[in-house]
């Protein structure tokens, strides 16, 4: 009754829609990225953003709402090609700047890690430092391991500069979305995988497993990784951006658009996540 009780709070608290022009057609992106999206399976709709969508429509009624799945290759060009399309939950990189539009309060979740099998736990500890952090540089040096990553998908210094690293030793795979890396994981034809630590609980829970995953920190990264709504930098665009800075600039707002990712994170990351505060 939480998430129903705020909606409904700020609902009555938010100030009438600015006017923008009526029926306008609005495309929200989405991909296969759970726990973000979850797109089949026995907890189909039951992803955050898939949940956010629901507390944002009504708040955006001068707008009509298509949700459309594709690749994230695809949702980037969409967005950069067109007019009224927009994401719930990407990051900010200086190349997205240029074509698209960010929110001015941003999701705060923990970084990408790596992520192995709980079994070969032995055979990774030879890469993590003092802190128990992986050291990318020492993983580097080994060519009998092979690891996988996600294609389109911003990663950050530290694992950018690992996957453009003609001379490390793994091998790297690359696939179009992070169920397809956890797949492989766990059939075994992966040794490790770059990944966010909010989707090894979503896979636990696919899997219907405890401890089959393990997830590290990676050594020299972020502290947490930053994710915000994003629209097309075009009229449309700029219209549903200013919209949605003001809806979670208020705290009612922000309140309810949050509920879904307490499911998904731990007690002291959603709350550091709830006080973030606009930029």
């Amino acid at each position: 009754m939480v998430r129903p009780l705020l909606l409904l709070a700020f609902l009555l608290l938010s100030p009438p829609l600015a006017a923008q022009p009526a029926g306008e057609k609005l495309v929200w992106m989405r991909a296969d990225l759970p726990p973000q999206w979850i797109l089949a399976g026995e907890l189909a709709g039951q992803g955050w953003a898939d949940q956010q969508m629901r507390t944002l429509f009504p708040l955006l009624g001068e707008f009509q709402h298509e949700e459309v799945t594709g690749s994230l290759s695809r949702i980037w060009y969409e967005i950069e090609h067109h007019d009224g399309i927009c994401i719930d939950g990407a990051s900010r990189n200086e190349d997205r700047l240029r074509y698209a539009l960010f929110t001015n309060r941003p999701i705060i979740v923990p970084p990408f890690g790596v992520t192995i099998r709980a079994e070969d736990l032995k055979r990774f500890e030879p890469f993590l430092d003092a802190e128990g952090a992986l050291d990318l540089g020492r993983l580097g040096g080994r060519w009998d391991l092979t690891g996988g990553y996600t294609a389109a998908r911003e990663h950050f210094p530290a694992i950018n500069q690992f996957l453009q690293n003609a001379q490390r030793g793994p091998h790297l795979d690359k696939t179009v979305s992070p169920s397809q890396l956890f797949n492989l994981l766990h059939a075994k034809r992966l040794d490790f995988i770059f990944s966010e630590p909010v989707e090894d609980l979503y896979y636990k829970a696919r899997f219907h497993v405890s401890d089959e995953f393990v997830t590290f920190p990676i050594a020299g990264n972020a502290p947490t990784l930053r994710g915000y709504i994003v629209c097309s930098k075009g009229p449309i665009g700029r219209a549903v951006i200013a919209r949605l800075d003001a809806i979670l600039a208020e705290e009612a707002g922000w309140a309810a658009y949050m509920e879904p990712l307490r499911r998904w994170l731990g007690p002291k990351d959603f709350a550091k996540a709830m006080a973030q505060k606009p930029e």
